[in-house]
């Protein structure tokens, strides 16, 4: 599975390339190795991407949209701020049960 990076490797075609090598061309998009298919004008350039890269980066995104939602829900983020403080003490208690004792095999 293709780890979503924040720096993929670029390789540019332009279009005839890619209609007179289009095999050759679409293996290149593989992993993190993005497919830039040029054109005159940039807002019109495509990107051809590895499946498995593409579904990486949508959960990279979801993951960080996740997390800024929580960072600016001031209340819930103060709530976690003073449960973190405790959760060591938790931990060496005892207090705390895992994943696996709380839920079962799921």
């Amino acid at each position: 599975m293709a780890r979503a990076n924040s720096h993929p490797k670029q390789i540019r075609v332009n279009r005839a390339e890619l209609r007179q090598k289009q095999r050759e061309t679409l293996k290149k998009a593989k992993g993190s190795t993005v497919v830039v298919v040029s054109a005159p004008d940039p807002e019109d350039e495509k990107l051809l991407l590895d499946k498995a890269y593409f579904e990486a980066l949508t959960r990279k995104l979801a993951s960080l949209v996740e997390t800024l939602e929580i960072t600016t829900d001031r209340k819930l983020f103060s709530q976690i701020l003073r449960a973190a403080s405790t959760l060591e003490d938790d931990t060496r208690r005892g207090k705390l049960h895992s994943f696996e004792e709380a839920f079962g095999d799921c």
